[in-house]
């Protein structure tokens, strides 16, 4: 019996240390992968800096817009390192044809089809640009349930949009924006008319919807000289995002007490003028459109912003309403390009007597706002010119255009990354052009670039430096040119 209990004691001694040293083992491989795996990415990162650093300029940069000797295309990770490719190139995201008709003085967009499904809105003429400013969202938005189901279908039914080509989107003969920024996210949408009150009055128009879901998410209005034109404009703090107002313009927008406010910028200042409040154009600032319309989400009403060198009007005409009708200090400018804005900003934020809209919501949400019937009268055509992808970035550098660079073109991109360069088809490397802004630009921020092209240019790479919290990358470039199209 002894015997027995003694043999069995020993067989569990030898069993317990077999377990023991198959751990031991799973322990040592588990240890030795890590190590390797460690070792691997350490020598992966210091040639991505290499790349992504001094070699990328390709020679030392002698200022903006400066030519810099050409790289050789390794030394810019060409086609031998498929993680830093400049010469990469993305399907295209160009959706629509042309959007509007011009009859020679009024350019009009009426958004019109019914598709079985939201479609994006891209145009091969117009420049659509889409924001986020928190890098998680840089490949796929915050989700929304934007409005009209996946078929179309009529509101409340709704869609869930990620993708940045929807965040602009045609159903049901009309063109809706949806756009969820935690951080900031903005949509700006370009047509390449500018408005012309060169011999007097001219007159912006547009419908929207007028249902609001938070007070954090409005519509604007920027209208600004071709050459200052930015592609990101924010008439707020740098602090929240971007870099202020263009140079010179005119920002109509949706304030918090659905009123329309508007503001002047002259040398990135706002205009003072006699009995001007809080640096805004003077009216009545605090009648919100709910006191003489029932909000709806389907149904779009007609805002209008009546300009001239030395007058403004903003209202809404079918009800008789100006927030805005008064003398402004005479412009130097007669000519504007126009760009209709969507602004999300935290939208989610707590529904307290600050934060809800009128009417009151019970959760605040991001809004979907439906335009239609886009009319800019008297009008002056000119030129855009498309990419045909969305973004650049390392693995990804070249994008591609829907038709050559015309003459007098600059290429309109924004973009984040330190000392961002570019290459019109297989030319040298030189330096990009940041337009000037109120603010210098955070890092952190993405900036408007404005840079010539070559005329006939029909790609463009581009290459950059990493900026502190990430890798450098670039969205929705596009030539203009003043030119006509026709000319």
């Amino acid at each position: 019996m002894v015997s027995r209990q003694k043999k069995s004691t020993e067989r569990d001694g030898r069993r317990r240390r077999v377990v023991w040293l198959a751990l031991l083992l799973v322990v040592a491989a588990i240890t030795i992968a890590v190590v390797l795996a460690i070792a691997g990415n350490s020598e992966e990162g210091a040639t991505g800096e290499e790349i992504a650093g001094e070699e990328t300029t390709g020679g030392e940069t002698t200022g903006q817009g400066s030519t810099v000797e050409a790289a050789p295309v390794e030394e810019l990770g060409g086609a031998e390192d498929p993680d830093i490719n400049p010469d990469a190139v993305a399907e295209s995201v160009l959706h629509s044809a042309d959007q509007g008709e011009f009859d020679g003085e009024t350019f009009l967009a009426t958004f019109d089809g019914e598709p079985s499904q939201p479609e994006p809105f891209r145009p091969i003429d117009w420049d659509v640009t889409v924001h986020s400013r928190d890098p998680e969202t840089w490949q796929a938005l915050n989700p929304i349930a934007a409005d009209h189901g996946p078929d179309c279908s009529a509101p409340p039914d709704t869609h869930i949009v990620t993708d940045y080509e929807d965040a602009a989107y045609l159903c049901r003969n009309h063109m809706m924006t949806s756009i969820r920024g935690d951080a900031y996210g903005l949509v700006y949408l370009t047509p390449p008319y500018q408005v012309d009150f060169s011999d007097g009055t001219a007159v912006i128009s547009i419908d929207v919807s007028t249902r609001r879901t938070s007070v954090r998410d409005w519509w604007d209005i920027w209208i600004s000289p071709y050459d200052d034109a930015l592609q990101l404009p924010l008439d707020l703090d740098a602090s929240a995002d971007l870099s202020g107002p263009p140079k010179n313009a005119i920002r109509i927008g949706l304030g918090t007490e659905n009123q329309m406010t508007a503001e002047i910028y002259e040398d990135f200042a706002n205009v003072q003028f006699p009995d001007w409040p809080n640096d805004s154009v003077s009216g009545d600032n605090w009648t919100g459109y709910e006191t003489f319309l029932e909000t709806d989400l389907k149904r779009r009403d007609t805002f209008e912003v009546h300009i001239s060198q030395t007058r403004l009007r903003v209202g809404m005409p079918d009800y008789d309403f100006w927030w805005i009708d008064t003398e402004i200090p005479a412009l130097d400018w007669n000519a504007g390009v126009v760009q209709f804005g969507h602004h999300s900003y935290n939208p989610v934020k707590t529904c307290n007597s600050a934060n809800n809209p009128k009417p009151p919501v019970q959760e605040c949400l991001p809004n979907t706002w439906h335009w239609d019937n886009a009319s800019i009268s008297p009008a002056l055509p000119f030129t855009i010119v498309p990419a045909e992808q969305r973004t650049a970035n390392a693995s990804a550098g070249t994008m591609t255009f829907a038709g050559p660079a015309p003459a007098n073109a600059k290429l309109r991109f924004a973009g984040i990354g330190l000392d961002m360069m570019v290459r019109f088809d297989d030319g040298s490397w030189q330096s990009a052009t940041v337009q000037d802004t109120k603010d210098s630009t955070a890092e952190e921020h993405f900036s408007s670039y404005w840079v010539d092209v070559p005329t006939g240019t029909t790609k463009v790479a581009f290459a950059a430096d990493d900026w502190y919290g990430g890798a450098w990358h670039v969205r929705d470039a596009s030539f203009w040119s003043p030119e006509s199209p026709e000319s």
